[in-house]
C-alpha cells in the first residue's frame, strides 16, 4: 500500500526511508452539559453592570453586590436558590445607564489627584458605579525612601550612573540625583547590580566627591471604607515599573480602578501631591426611574450589550429568573403593569431565540384568582412557566412575602443534580419559606393547573410543595416543563458537540457517521431513564440520508438530520380502581 506521494505505511519498517503512521481520527462523544443553572435579574448596591457575574453562595453575593437593597427581592431569590440546595447561579445588574438630564443615572464616584505642578496626574474611580463610591477614601503618601550615593563622577550626556547600592531600585523607579550644585530628576530604564541607566541623559555633570547623592522616589495608596481596607505599596508613574500604579491597582484591587492621566513633560512632574483621607465622589445608583427597557436593555454588538441582550451569546445557564422586576413595578411611578408583561415577554423571546434556555416567571404582587388566570393566558410559550403564589419567609423577626421565581430555581437545580433534566420539578417541598401568601383550594387548584399555573401548596406534615410542573405552551406536545427542558438538553449538546461535521464532505460516509454518534448518545440517554421506550428504537430516530439531504441542499453547503425522541413524561393524575368481593354477592366496585 502507498501512502500520500508514495510514502509507505509503518507495516513493516525495513529499508531506510521515510514512513507514515495513518492515525484514527477521533470523533468527540456526544455529552449532556450542566443544567439548573439560573440568571438572576435585577438592582444591587454595586457590581459589575450588565455582566453576568457567577457565585456560589449567599456570602459571595454579598462580597461581589454588597448586601442586598431592603426595597428588592434579588436578595431573598438568591438567599431562596441557595436554601433549596442549587449549588451556583449568575447575577446580572441592571440599573438606568442612559435617561432625561433630571432622571438620575448610575454613576461611577471618582477623585482627580494632581501632580506637584497642580496639573490632573491621575483619576481613581469605584470600582463599579453606585452610590457605595462615595464611601471609598483615599489616602496618598510619600513612599518610604531609598538614598545611595554615587561611587563614580558622572559626565553630563551621559545615562549611565555606577551608585553604593541598587537595592529597591528598578525599572520605572524615579531618582533625584543632586549635589551641592546641580540636581536632576530622572526615571531608571534598566538596573544591572551597581549600575543604573537613565530614561534621559545627565544635564549637569555629578562629582562623587562632591558628595553626589540619589534618592528614589515613590509614592503608597490606601483606600478603605467602613469595613475594609487596601493598601498599595511603591508605586510608579512609569508605565515600563513593575509596580505601574494602573496595572497594580487594577489587577489586585476590589475597590477602586486607576487612571493614568499623568502629562509627559518632565520627570519630576510625575510626583503626586499627598493627601489624607479624601472621599470619592458624584457616584450614583440609577434605581429611581428604571424602566423596562433598562431589564431589557439592548444588543449593540458585542461590546455594547446591556440589560436581557447582555446574555444574546451568554454560554452556561439554562434559567432565566427576573425577581426584582416585582419590586420596581411596586415602586416605581413610572413602571405600569404593561410593563411587567413587556419585560417579561422579552425574557420568554430571549429564551425562545437566543439560548436553550427556560424561563421562570413570577406573577405580578397583589393579584387575585381571575387576575392570575388573565395573566397567564397573555403567554404562550413552552420555554417558560408561571408560578403562584408568592411565598413568606422570616427576615430577621419580620415576616415578608416575596416572588418564589428564586426558590423554584433552587428546586429546578436540585432535582437536575440528584435525579437528571428529565424530572419534573414538582412535588418538591419548598425550604426556607414558612407560610403561603394564598392558600389554594382543590378547586382552585384544578382550574390553575388546568391553564397550566404551576400552583404552590400546603399539605400539612409534608410541608409546602410545588404542585404543578406544566409550560405556558397551548401544544400539548410541550405541555411539560421537564419534556421541553430535556429536549432542550439535548438540542444544546448535539450542536455543541457536532462542530467537527462542517467543512467535512457532504457524502453519505459522513452521514453514516452523523447517525452513529448521535445514535450511541442517544442509546446512553435512553439507559439513563431521560427517553422513554421498551427499546432505543422506540425511544428515538435518527435520519440522515439522501431524502433529508437533497441534492440542492448539498449544493448550498447544508446537511441535515432530522432526530425524534420520545421523552419521558410526569404522572400528573393517579386512578386507582378499589373493589369489594362479598361472600354471597358479586363484585361491587368504587373508582
Amino acid at each position: 500500500m502507498v501512502g500520500p506521494r508514495g510514502v509507505k505505511p509503518m507495516a513493516d519498517i525495513r529499508a531506510p526511508g521515510v514512513y507514515y503512521e495513518p492515525l484514527e481520527r477521533r470523533i468527540p462523544m456526544l455529552a449532556l452539559g450542566e443544567t439548573g443553572v439560573p440568571v438572576f435579574i435585577g438592582a444591587t448596591r454595586r457590581g459589575p453592570l450588565d455582566r453576568p457575574v457567577r457565585i456560589n453562595s449567599h456570602a459571595r453575593f454579598a462580597e461581589i453586590f454588597g448586601e442586598p437593597l431592603p426595597t428588592g427581592y434579588l436578595g431573598y431569590a438568591v438567599r431562596g436558590f441557595f436554601d433549596n440546595e442549587g449549588t451556583h447561579c449568575y447575577i446580572l445588574r441592571v440599573a438606568r445607564m442612559e435617561g432625561d438630564p433630571d432622571e438620575e443615572c448610575a454613576e461611577t464616584a471618582e477623585k482627580t489627584l494632581q501632580n506637584i505642578d497642580g496639573r490632573p496626574a491621575m483619576r481613581i474611580s469605584a470600582q463599579d458605579p453606585g452610590s457605595w463610591g462615595n464611601e471609598l477614601n483615599i489616602r496618598i503618601s510619600a513612599s518610604t525612601e531609598i538614598r545611595t550615593f554615587l561611587t563614580q563622577s558622572g559626565d553630563a550626556g551621559s545615562d549611565l550612573i555606577h551608585v553604593k547600592s541598587s537595592h529597591g531600585i528598578s525599572v520605572g523607579t524615579l531618582l533625584k540625583i543632586h549635589n551641592e550644585d546641580h540636581e536632576q530628576w530622572v526615571y531608571v530604564r534598566g538596573a544591572d547590580r551597581r549600575a543604573l541607566y537613565l530614561a534621559d541623559p545627565l544635564v549637569h555633570p555629578f562629582d562623587k566627591a562632591a558628595p553626589s547623592y540619589v534618592t528614589a522616589y515613590a509614592f503608597d495608596l490606601t483606600v478603605w471604607d467602613q469595613e475594609k481596607k487596601e493598601r498599595f505599596d511603591r508605586l510608579s508613574l512609569m508605565s515600563q515599573s513593575p509596580r505601574f500604579a494602573p496595572r497594580v491597582i487594577n489587577d489586585e484591587s476590589r475597590f477602586i480602578r486607576c487612571h493614568d492621566l499623568r502629562p509627559r513633560s518632565n520627570a519630576q512632574a510625575s510626583q503626586l501631591v499627598e493627601v489624607d483621607a479624601v472621599l470619592l465622589e458624584g457616584g450614583a445608583d440609577g434605581l429611581l426611574n428604571l424602566g423596562p427597557e433598562d431589564f431589557i436593555g439592548h444588543d449593540r454588538g458585542p461590546d455594547d450589550r446591556r440589560g436581557l441582550m447582555a446574555l444574546a451569546e451568554f454560554e452556561g445557564i439554562d434559567l432565566v429568573a427576573v425577581p426584582d422586576l416585582m419590586s420596581t413595578f411596586e415602586q416605581s411611578k413610572r413602571f405600569r403593569l404593561r410593563d411587567v408583561e413587556v419585560v417579561q415577554e422579552a425574557v420568554v423571546s430571549l429564551c425562545e431565540n437566543h439560548l436553550n434556555s427556560f424561563a421562570i416567571l413570577d406573577v405580578p404582587p397583589g393579584g387575585d384568582f381571575d387576575e392570575v388566570l388573565r395573566w397567564r393566558r397573555q403567554f404562550d410559550s413552552a420555554h417558560a412557566a408561571l408560578y403562584f403564589p408568592w411565598v413568606t419567609l422570616l427576615d430577621g423577626n419580620q415576616r415578608v412575602s416575596v416572588p418564589p421565581s428564586g426558590h423554584l430555581a433552587g428546586l429546578f437545580s436540585t432535582s437536575d443534580r440528584e435525579v437528571g433534566v428529565h424530572k419534573a420539578p414538582a412535588n418538591m417541598v419548598v425550604q426556607g419559606i414558612v407560610d403561603l401568601d394564598v392558600i389554594l383550594q382543590d378547586t382552585h387548584l384544578a382550574l390553575l393547573n388546568h391553564a397550566g399555573v404551576n400552583c404552590i401548596r400546603a399539605f400539612g406534615p409534608r410541608g409546602l410543595r410545588v404542585w404543578g410542573a406544566r409550560t405556558m405552551s397551548s401544544d400539548t406536545s410541550w405541555r411539560f416543563v421537564n419534556v421541553r427542558r430535556t429536549v432542550s438538553a439535548i438540542a444544546a449538546a448535539i450542536e455543541r458537540g457536532m462542530h467537527w461535521v462542517v467543512f467535512e464532505p457532504n457524502k453519505p460516509s459522513l452521514w453514516k457517521r452523523i447517525i452513529a454518534n448521535i445514535s450511541i448518545f442517544l442509546s446512553e440517554l435512553w439507559r439513563l431513564g431521560l427517553l422513554t421506550g421498551a427499546s432505543p428504537d422506540e425511544a428515538f430516530f435518527v435520519k440522515c440520508d439522501e431524502e433529508t439531504n437533497p441534492q440542492a441542499d448539498i449544493d448550498k453547503g447544508r446537511i441535515s438530520t432530522s432526530i425524534g425522541l420520545a421523552v419521558a413524561r410526569p404522572v400528573e393524575f393517579i386512578i386507582f380502581r378499589v373493589s369489594q368481593r362479598l361472600e354471597d354477592q358479586g363484585q361491587t366496585g368504587e373508582e
